[in-house]
């Protein structure tokens, strides 16, 4: 009996733990990669890696997630590898702007200037294989930035190809990125004036571990009575 446990128990350790590893999101370039070699890396004057005097309040406590000179993906976008539900988690890093750029998720306001670093949003992601994210970048000029093949492509002013309104992504680990916005205003290009966090896991299922609990109490008990008997 002992050992038919175990071996269950083993069994269901190594199925859930395999579930748990399985990849929900990835990068893809679009046709506007990899632009000016500026946009390529974690520039000096990116505050939420620099976190210079004076810009505590702005950021969340936590150490910065990159660094400055560290390779960021410009001109892409952040696509579905699963064709099952999956769990996203954005985190609102911080902002530098003074401008009240907001962050949407389906057309829906989720982030914004008064918001505090650290604030979350989670919500379940239905779309299949290969499907974009549906969330976008709005800056105080209203030029949205959306998930798409036109990210990094848009102006702030018009003519001018210095006020590029975009957001650029770093790969931090399986499933999780950072997105990293710059809303074109000073034509700067160091995404810093909106960071969010986006974590990808599987749906939760409360029910099957409980299920699989009572499963292993109901063998006990069996074997248990044919040991009496």
């Amino acid at each position: 009996m002992k050992k038919l446990t175990q071996g269950l128990a083993l069994a269901a350790a190594v199925g859930f733990t395999g579930f748990a590893q399985a990849a929900y999101i990835d990068a893809v370039a679009n046709g506007n990669a990899p632009g000016i070699a500026a946009e390529q890396s974690v520039p000096g004057d990116n505050d939420y890696a620099t976190r210079p005097p004076g810009s505590a309040n702005n950021w969340t406590a936590d150490a910065p997630l990159y660094t400055v000179g560290d390779t960021v993906l410009f001109g892409n976008n952040l696509v579905s590898t699963s064709n099952d539900p999956f769990k996203l988690t954005f985190t609102y890093l911080g902002k530098e702007a003074s401008d009240n750029n907001q962050f949407f998720w389906n057309g829906s306001l989720v982030f914004d200037a008064t918001n505090t670093p650290d604030d979350q949003f989670s919500t379940v992601f239905y779309g299949g294989l290969n499907d974009l994210l549906t969330f976008s970048f709005v800056n105080g000029n209203n030029v949205e930035v959306f998930n798409d093949g036109t990210n990094g492509s848009q102006l702030n002013v018009p003519g001018q190809t210095n006020t590029s309104v975009n957001f650029n992504l770093f790969y931090v680990a399986e499933d999780y990125f950072l997105i990293s916005f710059d809303d074109g205003w000073s034509g700067d290009d160091n995404h810093d004036d909106m960071v969010i966090a986006v974590k990808a896991s599987k749906v939760p299922e409360p029910g099957t571990l409980a299920l699989f609990g009572l499963g292993l109490a109901g063998i006990a008990l069996r074997m248990k009575g044919r040991k009496k008997a």
